[in-house]
This record gives C-alpha cells, sequence and structure tokens, in this order.
C-alpha cells in the first residue's frame, strides 16, 4: 500500500514538474499572436468645445455668432444684415454633454526576443466620443422663430497601428509583470454636425473631417501563463495627447484591457 502511494506521489510530482517546464518554455524566444478587448477612454477637451463648422438651415432660420460680449447663437430673418434692428433670437449656451467611453479592442502579433524582453505590431481601435454643445433662446428677446433648442456636436472614433517595445520581469514559471513603450500612429475620423431642433422642417449641417497624428503610448500590467502556449493578460494603457484640429481640442486614450495571446 504505501509502495503504491509513493509510486502516485512521484507521478504526480513527475507531472506537476513537466508542466512547470512546458509552461516556462511559453517565455522562449518567438512569435505569438494576441486579441484584447478593453474599456477605452477618450478624454476631449471640453474648453475647447467644438470648433467653427459651416453652417446651412433649410427653413426660415439663418445662424450666426453673436458678436461682442455675449457668447452665443442668434436666429433671424435670412438676407437681413447680423447687425439688422428686425428682432432676432437671441441663443445662448445653456450645458455642455460628453461621452468619453467606449468599448475597445486591438489585435496584436509579436516577438519575444527572451523572457525580459519582447516586441509587438498591433492594430487598436479605440472606440467613440462625442461632445455636445447645447443652445436655448434667450428670455430676454421675444421668440422670432420656431426653433427651441440649437445643437453643435460632434463625434471623433480613434483607431490606428502601434508598434511597442515591452520589458519583463519574471515572477516565477508563470507570472510576470511588465512595462510598455512605443508610439501610435492613430487615424481620427470626426464627424461634426450642428442641428435647429425645433423647427418646422429639420435643418441642419454636417462636414466630416480625418485626422492623423503619431503620440507616444505607454502601459504596465501583468501576465499569467496558464498553459504551454496561452497567456492572459491584463493591462492599462495611455497615450499622449493628440493635437487639436478645426472641429476639437486635444484628446488623450486611456485603455483598460483583457488580452488572451497565443504562442506559434
Amino acid at each position: 500500500m504505501q509502495s503504491r502511494m509513493f509510486r502516485y506521489t512521484a507521478a504526480s510530482a513527475m507531472f506537476v514538474i513537466s508542466q512547470g517546464c512546458e509552461i516556462s518554455e511559453a517565455a522562449d524566444p518567438g512569435f505569438y499572436v494576441g486579441a484584447a478587448g478593453a474599456r477605452s477612454e477618450q478624454s476631449l477637451d471640453k474648453q475647447a468645445g467644438v470648433g467653427p463648422m459651416p453652417t446651412a438651415f433649410t427653413t426660415t432660420p439663418v445662424l450666426g455668432v453673436v458678436p461682442g460680449p455675449v457668447a452665443g447663437i442668434i436666429v433671424g430673418n435670412p438676407g437681413l444684415p447680423i447687425f439688422s434692428p428686425v428682432p432676432v433670437a437671441v441663443f445662448l449656451p445653456t450645458r455642455l454633454t460628453a461621452d468619453e467611453t467606449d468599448v475597445g479592442w486591438n489585435f496584436s502579433l509579436g516577438y519575444r526576443v527572451n523572457k525580459y524582453l519582447a516586441a509587438e505590431l498591433a492594430y487598436v481601435d479605440s472606440g467613440e466620443a462625442s461632445l455636445v454643445e447645447h443652445y436655448g433662446p434667450s428670455l430676454s428677446r421675444p421668440p422670432v422663430s420656431d426653433v427651441t433648442e440649437i445643437t453643435r456636436s460632434y463625434s471623433v472614433t480613434s483607431r490606428g497601428p502601434a508598434l511597442s517595445v515591452l520589458g519583463s520581469l519574471p515572477l516565477g514559471s508563470q507570472w510576470e509583470v511588465f512595462l510598455r513603450g512605443g508610439v501610435l500612429f492613430a487615424k481620427q475620423e470626426v464627424e461634426a454636425r450642428t442641428n435647429a431642433i425645433g423647427a418646422v422642417v429639420p435643418s441642419g449641417a454636417q462636414i466630416d473631417r480625418d485626422f492623423s497624428d503619431e503620440v507616444f503610448t505607454v502601459g504596465a500590467g501583468v501576465q499569467w501563463a496558464f498553459s504551454p502556449r496561452w497567456t492572459a493578460r491584463l493591462e492599462y494603457q495611455r497615450t499622449g495627447d493628440l493635437q487639436s484640429n478645426e472641429i476639437m481640442g486635444q484628446s488623450r486614450i486611456d485603455q483598460a484591457s483583457l488580452s488572451v495571446l497565443f504562442g506559434l
């Protein structure tokens, strides 16, 4: 009986040791692929707001920016000068809303040089974010328009390839922590709109622009080799500030992701 138990114990120990050796081979040099889902946040510059954009309305009201110390929008009769004595409706800022979080994802191809160093090429999608400025009619002016609210907004999606280097510190045969540094070649697709709400015929204007920028990206995380070829990774990444453009101010991308890697 004792001999049998000894054999079982020895066999179990050899199995555990062999699994540990196989998992440790996951840190050997070689290629790997990965896929990740993420909670992505694009921090928008709310102070900059929505930049200048064309305005084209199909209903009677026309749009203009109130000059001087009053920051707002006026609606009057087409064909009349902006300083006309004819009564106009003044629309002043009432509130600003922003939606900065979305689901992001990325796919990556990496090469592990050794257990301390790796390089990755990834395609990153940070989802969509939006900013909306709301304008309401001033109570100090008589109502001369059926427009009850004007909104100026933009939505932005950011995506592009990223190249980075990872430095790792093993914490045993299965766990390790790492730091990332690299560059993101970001493409921002921006859609801007101006809408008049409450008009008899809905009216508005829309423009679409694409902008490109290169920003640094840094990250840190932990990963667990749970089988010889499979690894789970939890990571937080942040980019530098993407430059402002004619529609929006600077923005920054923060992403917390969970990914799975497979060794080739």
